[in-house]
This record gives C-alpha cells, structure tokens and sequence, in this order.
C-alpha cells in the first residue's frame, strides 16, 4: 500500500519545483479535486471548502459569488477542455490553491480544508 501524507508541504514542493507538469486528473465536486505530478508522479488530492471564480475580462462586480454556480463552471470547463486546466497558485498557509484554464482565461479560486499527497 502506497503511503498518504496529509500535508500540504509536498504539494507546495512540487508547485515550486515543477510547477507546469501539474495537471487536472479528476474532479469530484462539490469536495474533491486530484491534481497529478508529471515529473514526480505524485497524484495531490484537495478537499475543497469553496470555490469562487472570475473570467479575465470580467469587473470585480461581475464575479460569480455563488459558490454553486462557480463549482459548475469549474465543472464544465475541465469537461469541455480539461488539459487547458492548471496551477497557477498556491499557498498552504492560506489554504488556497488556484487555477487557470488557458482556454476560456477563467480562474478558480479554491479553499481547500486538506492537502493530501499520494505515491502511486
């Protein structure tokens, strides 16, 4: 049995090492999104607490503050183009994690309650 760490620390090291071998594996809403390692082949598994969003081009007044709406719109776009969908930024301390899709330039905006790190 491969071992589970349940913490954000080998994410964060993997963000800051490689960051552009991070991709979109498996999404799971409302709670769960696995991100996979290219280049140490580590699979980061989040537990999410919220989800907000905003398209490049919208005013801040134009966000998505419902949470249901922007798990949707997370949905929908790693559907329709799931290998757009990376890392853009994280912080463990902060419990945040974001994402971009290069394709419709959203960005997502994760609260995550749990960082978990597994070695297949």
């Amino acid at each position: 049995m491969s071992p589970t760490y349940r913490s954000g620390a080998f994410f964060q090291q993997c963000f800051s090492s490689h960051r552009l071998s991070l991709s979109l594996r498996k999404l799971a809403l409302p709670e769960r999104v696995t991100l996979r390692c290219s280049a140490c082949q580590l699979l980061h598994r989040l537990t999410v607490r919220s989800v907000a969003t905003k398209a490049r081009n919208e005013a801040p007044a134009a966000e998505a503050s419902d949470a249901h709406s922007a798990a949707e719109l997370l949905a929908q776009c790693s559907t329709v183009h799931q290998a757009a969908l990376g890392v853009r930024d994280m912080d463990v301390s902060q419990d945040f994690v974001g994402l971009r899709c290069a394709e419709c330039r959203r960005v997502y905006d994760l609260e995550v309650s749990e960082f978990e790190t597994h070695q297949p």
